[in-house]
């Protein structure tokens, strides 16, 4: 059998599948058109749903977030000290004496929340000019 063969079978199941596409893809437009009626006046006033933006199942996302709330803040600290205090000098990093994982965390948890701020203000001040 040569592939220039008309079957009709497989012609319809074709076009249920692309007309199923279409469709589907019409439903996402017409949701995305009233998600965007629905936007709120007030930043402030928005709800934010994690799940829209977290696709993890319930069982791993409590280890996942403690592990991250414990390692990023920690790891964050290590980085800021090595590149302001020691001036990315391996030898001066060592020369500093800090022994404790919570003073690193806390420098560490320190930075990460003047930066979230800072994101959290633009975007309140960009929020106001998109409406």
């Amino acid at each position: 059998m040569t592939n220039s063969t008309h079957d009709p079978y497989l012609n319809t199941v074709k076009r249920n599948l692309q007309d199923k596409y279409y469709k589907e893809q019409k439903e996402r437009q017409k949701e995305k058109e009233n998600m965007e009626e629905e936007k709120p006046k007030d930043f402030f006033t928005q709800e934010i749903h994690l799940s829209n933006h977290i696709n993890l199942s319930e069982n791993s996302i409590n280890t996942i977030i403690i592990s991250a709330f414990i390692l990023i803040p920690y790891i964050t600290g290590i980085i800021f000290i090595f590149l302001v205090i020691a001036k990315a000098n391996i030898i001066i990093f060592n020369e500093i004496d800090i022994d404790e994982y919570f003073v690193y965390w806390s420098i560490g948890y320190e930075v990460l929340a003047s930066i979230l701020l800072t994101i959290i203000i633009k975007s309140a001040i960009s929020f106001k000019r998109r409406l």
